[in-house]
């Protein structure tokens, strides 16, 4: 009897033991899952009011640009104040930080094609000078010609169309429209993401037939315009330059620049690129916006990309 009941009494310690211990766990576990909700909620929740932060960054930055139209209307310039790196400015929680960068002081992908879908030679040879300036394969601006085209020929001897991407793995098709980011570069063959880190603070995607602004370009970009004007010089036209700019463009490249390139250059900017980045608590969030002024001064976003350009 005494036996019977000790084995009882046992059985019963281990139940309340496995009791506990189940309903342990089952607290444990639910309490995890509410703080992973919690934060998740907390994370999303900032993800929306950083996105909120970035947007009216946008609404600042398209004020600074129309201010700037009516301050200095004849053209764009490194000295002007949208050319200002924003310092971090404090905001509940957080903070906010951006920078504004003219796009006409890159060279812009969509002109290797003109509006007839034909491939434009003279800028073709001035991404190739580009693609050279920085030690890359200047065959590689007759793929990204083919890529933009919209014909199936492909270009010798680096081009590819359709028939070549298709031999691929994964297989895929050329583009044959203008580009909207310049990170589609890496879709095209003979690109990797070593040679598109090189290439990509020098290019961008814009509306076809923009000018370059000699005033913000960097000095490769100026040494792409013509086959006399080497890197050196270069360099020291823009030490020349400085901050104020150029005042009479013809004057200072007519000496290197042929007449039909010259009419590609200028000094007025149409398109901007914002980096604004938002940092609230643990969430940090980046936007980039192409930002188009209008000659009325209205600025409107293109383009806008979460975490890079």
């Amino acid at each position: 009897m005494n036996a019977r009941r000790d084995r009882q009494r046992g059985v019963a310690v281990l139940t309340a033991m496995l009791v506990v211990t189940v309903g342990t766990i089952l607290a444990v576990n639910l309490m995890w899952q509410a703080q992973l909700d919690q934060r998740r909620t907390a994370a999303a929740l900032a993800a929306d009011q950083g996105l909120m932060y970035a947007q009216g960054a946008e609404a600042w930055a398209a004020d600074i640009l129309r201010q700037d139209l009516v301050d200095s209307p004849a053209g764009d310039t490194l000295s002007e104040i949208w050319a200002s790196e924003i310092p971090p400015l404090p905001v509940e929680g957080g903070y906010i930080a951006g920078r504004l960068e003219d796009l006409h002081g890159r060279f812009n992908l969509n002109n290797l094609v003109t509006g007839n879908g034909e491939a434009d030679e003279l800028a073709l040879q001035q991404f190739e000078r580009l693609l050279a300036l920085l030690d890359l394969d200047p065959a590689l601006g007759g793929a990204v010609v083919d890529w933009l085209d919209p014909d199936s020929e492909a270009r010798f001897p680096n081009g590819g169309e359709d028939a070549d991407y298709g031999a691929t793995d994964p297989q895929y098709r050329t583009a044959n429209v203008s580009v909207t980011s310049p990170s589609e570069l890496m879709a095209v063959t003979g690109f990797d993401p070593e040679n598109y880190l090189s290439i990509a603070p020098y290019v961008t995607a814009l509306p076809i037939g923009t000018r370059l602004n000699v005033n913000t370009a960097s000095a490769p970009l100026l040494a792409s315009l013509s086959d006399e004007l080497d890197l050196t010089t270069a360099v020291s036209l823009v030490e020349q330059r400085g901050t104020a700019g150029f005042t009479d463009i013809e004057t200072v490249f007519a000496e290197w620049v042929p007449p039909e390139m010259l009419a590609r250059i200028g000094v007025d900017s149409e398109h901007f690129l914002l980096t604004a980045t938002v940092a609230l608590g643990r969430t940090q969030l980046t936007m980039c916006s192409v930002l188009q002024r209008e000659p009325s001064g209205l600025t409107r976003a293109l383009f806008r990309s979460l975490g890079s350009e």
